[in-house]
């Protein structure tokens, strides 16, 4: 919306400083960040009021009690304030831009159904089947796939669209319709689930998504700036700068949130916040088609998954536990150490991550 004011403004012989996407980009952040401030504490009164709290599984020696009717369904804060932002900053005409609110929506919604279920039924574990929430990532993805992919409604430019990049590589691997199609759909499901695992400690999930949207910001702009992407060496996506806005927005939101989500945790994010994050990260990386990267960037992610995955059915078909709990946090957790101290290492390996994924912006 406001994105529209500007613009007339600098038509008008007015100063065109709003115009610039690095500009939109800083004020969708700290504008996020104090709205996020102003409302949340509202909304998690409100949340603990209508009876939206925790119901912690038992870990046996893990004591997760301690937690229990924390508010949850926090990450109702983060998209409100967020997309909020991207909506008044962002160019609402821009596909891409209308890709990450479809995005949002349709994890966020399913996100909050999944809450809703939990606390109805006061189980953590009786919200959406899993069932239900693989097709639901499944048909986003496919939906997001033939976007991309199919020549007549892709924003992008054809050579790109069907393309795998990888870092440190400044071509095009190959050209495939049907294995970038598959590509995508993985990349949807694997990122709204792994946020989803991560999210199981004051704190944990959403700085290393912080670190992501950065990063993803960060080469959106590269890539949607003829100049700097012929410079790079990066394939010129046109609109795709607008992602830059967007993450701003995104970043501010959830750097507002972990105000509130810090340890001990005034409210929890949720499925929606989790899915939410998940889901529109991984559609940006897909529209910039820049999934290795952020992959790279989220590589707690990764590890976090990964460890669920290997728990489940590698440790699981051998009657032999690999690890003492799944996620990996818990694992540690139940060795002993500290939250706090494990939700900081973290950190620090998602910060360096991130830094790692920044760096292959100049070696090409």
């Amino acid at each position: 919306m406001f994105h529209y004011i500007f613009e007339i403004v600098r038509e008008s012989g007015g100063p065109a400083v709003f115009g610039y996407i690095t500009s939109r980009t800083l004020v969708a952040f700290v504008s996020a960040f104090f709205m996020t401030l102003l409302i949340g504490r509202p909304i998690i009164i409100q949340l603990y009021k209508k009876g939206f709290r925790s119901f912690e599984r038992s870990y046996g020696d893990i004591n997760s009690q301690s937690k229990k009717g924390t508010p949850m369904m926090g990450g109702i804060i983060m998209f409100i304030t967020g997309i909020g932002n991207a909506i008044l900053w962002c160019d609402m005409t821009n596909p891409f831009v209308i890709v990450l609110i479809i995005s949002a929506v349709w994890f966020g919604l399913f996100g909050a159904m999944d809450d809703y279920l939990k606390i109805k039924h006061k189980n953590p574990d009786r919200g959406l089947s899993r069932i239900v929430k693989f097709s639901t990532q499944i048909l986003f993805g496919i939906a997001l796939a033939i976007f991309i992919v199919h020549p007549s409604i892709s924003p992008l430019p054809s050579n790109i669209a069907d393309g795998m990049q990888v870092p440190f590589y400044k071509g095009i691997l190959f050209n495939s319709p049907f294995l970038v199609a598959l590509w995508i759909i993985f990349i949807i499901v694997y990122s709204a689930n792994s946020v989803n695992f991560a999210d199981g400690m004051d704190g944990l999930a959403v700085v290393p998504s912080i670190f992501i949207f950065i990063v993803i910001g960060i080469f959106s702009y590269i890539i949607g700036n003829f100049i700097h992407a012929q410079h790079l060496l990066y394939h010129f996506i046109p609109g795709s700068g607008e992602i830059a806005v967007f993450s701003g927005a995104i970043v501010g939101a959830a750097l507002g949130f972990l105000w509130f989500n810090s340890h001990p945790a005034e409210v929890f994010m949720g499925d929606m916040g989790s899915l939410f994050l998940g889901g529109t990260m991984g559609t940006a990386a897909v529209l910039i088609r820049q999934e290795v990267v952020f992959i790279i960037a989220g590589i707690i992610f990764v590890i976090e998954i990964t460890s669920t995955f290997i728990q489940e059915n590698i440790g699981f078909k051998n009657f032999r536990r690999i690890l003492y709990r799944a996620p990996l946090h818990h694992h540690f957790h139940h060795q002993g150490m500290a939250e706090s101290k494990i939700v900081a290492r973290f950190w620090i390996i998602s910060a360096i991550m991130a830094a790692v994924a920044v760096i292959t912006i100049k070696f090409r």
